[in-house]
C-alpha cells in the first residue's frame, strides 16, 4: 500500500490525465478541447458563485436536487411554496448550506451538498496528520497531543483538494509545544514515527457557514417532515503554515478502494433523482426528495464495511408508469404541477394525511399510489420507491441515467437514526 505522502501525487496524475483528455492546456495552433473541464465547486465557491450571480453551477442547475447555500435573509426553497404553503426565510444572522430531505433504506433521510465535482473522474483520499504522544492501535486517539491541531498539505484552492481524508497518526515528544509543527512539510522533516489510521470527512468550509435555519427557528429541520437534524461539529487545522475551518462529519460516511491499482479511490454511492421525459424524450427533473444509495459493494478490497457513501452520483430516473407521489392535500400547486408534467397524482384519503406517520411519507414515491386512498391499509400497502434495492428491482436499466458530476453529499443524523448505523 502506498504512504500517504504520494496520494497527492497519484491524485494529480489522475486529474491531469482528465484535463489533458479534455484538450486543456494546449499549445496555440492545437485543437480545441475535445471534451468538457473538471472542476471542483467547493463550499466557499458556491457561495461566491451565488452571491455574484444568483445562479447554481452547471453540474447543479438541471438536476432538481435543490440549491446548496441559501444568503441570509433569503427565501428557504424547501421551507416555501410550492413545498409548503407559506414562504419562509433564511435567518439574517448568518449564510446556510440547505438541509434536503430524501429517503434511504426505506427511511426518511436529510442529507446536504457542500460540494461538486463536475466532469472529475474519481475523487482521491488525502492524507490528515494528528499529532500523538504515544500510538495504540486500539485507541488511537486516547493520546493525542494537548491543544495541537491537525494537519493538511492540500487546501480547497487546489485542483487535487479532497474532503476525504485518511488519517495519520504521528508520534511527537511529550514535552511538543501544541504549534511546533505547521505543515506536512515539517512532519516529513523531522522524521517522527508515522501510523495510518481510518477515514474522516472533513470539507474545507468558511467559519460562519452552518445549516441553514428557519427565522425563528431554533435549531435545523429537514423539509417536509419537520425532524430536527445533527450538526456537523466544526474545528480548525493547519494547512501549509495557516488556521482554516472545516466541517467534521465523522469516520462513518465514505469507504475507499485499497486494491493495488484503484488505491486510494474513493467509493462512489448513487443519489436517485426521479424525472419523466419531455416531447423530445429528455428526462426533466421533478423536484422530488432523492433516493440516497448505500456505497458501492463491488466485491473489490475496501477501506472498511460498506456504508450509505458521502460521495454521490446524480441519477436521473424516469418514473414507471402509474407511480407518483404521496402528497398531502394542502400542496395544491405542487400537485398541480406534477399533473400537468403527466405525473399520477392520486388524492390521499382525508384521514389517512391525519395520520401520525404520514409525515413521514409526504413526496415518497410508491408504484401504486392508489394506496394512498385505502384508509385500512396505508401506508403498508403501498409498495415505495424508497431504496436502492426498490429503484434497481422495479426501474428499467435504460431509465436510470447517471450524471457526469458527482457531490460531496453526507448525511445528516434524524433522531433516533445516524445515517450508518
Amino acid at each position: 500500500m502506498l504512504p500517504p505522502s504520494f496520494r497527492p501525487i497519484l491524485a494529480a496524475l489522475s486529474l491531469v490525465a482528465a484535463l489533458l483528455s479534455t484538450g486543456c492546456g494546449s499549445r496555440a495552433g492545437d485543437e480545441a478541447p475535445t471534451g468538457p473541464v473538471p472542476r471542483i465547486w467547493t463550499l466557499r465557491l458556491l457561495r461566491e458563485h451565488l452571491a455574484r450571480t444568483s445562479t447554481q453551477p452547471e453540474g447543479l442547475a438541471n438536476l432538481g436536487v435543490g440549491e446548496p447555500i441559501t444568503l441570509r435573509g433569503h427565501r428557504l426553497p424547501q421551507w416555501s411554496p410550492p413545498y409548503h404553503r407559506l414562504e419562509r426565510l433564511q435567518a439574517r444572522s448568518q449564510d446556510g448550506f440547505n438541509v434536503l430531505p430524501a429517503f434511504s433504506e426505506g427511511r426518511p433521510a436529510a442529507f446536504t451538498v457542500l460540494e461538486v465535482w463536475e466532469h472529475v473522474p474519481e475523487v482521491w483520499v488525502q492524507p490528515w496528520y494528528v499529532l500523538v504522544t504515544e500510538y495504540d492501535a486500539a485507541h488511537p486517539d486516547a493520546h493525542r497531543l494537548k491543544g495541537a491541531l491537525p494537519l493538511v498539505d492540500i487546501g480547497d484552492d487546489s485542483v487535487f483538494y479532497s474532503p476525504f481524508w485518511e488519517v495519520t497518526y504521528v508520534e511527537v515528544p511529550k514535552d511538543t509545544p501544541p504549534d511546533r509543527y505547521r505543515s506536512a512539510t515539517e512532519l516529513y522533516a523531522s522524521g517522527l514515527p508515522m501510523h495510518r489510521g481510518g477515514g474522516l470527512l472533513a470539507p474545507l468550509a468558511p467559519s460562519d457557514l452552518t445549516p441553514a435555519m428557519a427565522e425563528g427557528s431554533a435549531t435545523p429541520l429537514r423539509p417536509l417532515s419537520g425532524d430536527g437534524v445533527g450538526v456537523p461539529e466544526r474545528g480548525e487545522v493547519w494547512l501549509r503554515g495557516r488556521r482554516v475551518s472545516y466541517l467534521d462529519f465523522g469516520t462513518r460516511a465514505f469507504t475507499w478502494n485499497t486494491s493495488a491499482e484503484h488505491n486510494g479511490v474513493v467509493d462512489e454511492a448513487p443519489l436517485y433523482l426521479f424525472a419523466t421525459a419531455d416531447a423530445a424524450g429528455r428526462p426533466v427533473p421533478l423536484g422530488l426528495p432523492p433516493v440516497l444509495g448505500p456505497g458501492t459493494r463491488t466485491g473489490r478490497p475496501h477501506s472498511g464495511a460498506p456504508r450509505t457513501g458521502a460521495l454521490m452520483r446524480p441519477h436521473l430516473v424516469l418514473l414507471p408508469p402509474g407511480a407518483g407521489p404521496f402528497i398531502p392535500s394542502e400542496l395544491t400547486q405542487l400537485k398541480a404541477s406534477l399533473r400537468e408534467r403527466g405525473v399520477n397524482v392520486v388524492d390521499a384519503h382525508p384521514t389517512a394525511e391525519q395520520l401520525a406517520e404520514a409525515k413521514d411519507y409526504v413526496l415518497r414515491v410508491a408504484l401504486n399510489p392508489e394506496c394512498f386512498q385505502d384508509l385500512t391499509r396505508f401506508p403498508q400497502a403501498c409498495r415505495w420507491l424508497d431504496s436502492r434495492a426498490a429503484v434497481e428491482a422495479h426501474v428499467e436499466p435504460a431509465a436510470v441515467l447517471p450524471q457526469d458530476v458527482l457531490f460531496t453529499a453526507p448525511m445528516l443524523s434524524l433522531a433516533g437514526w445516524q445515517p450508518g448505523s
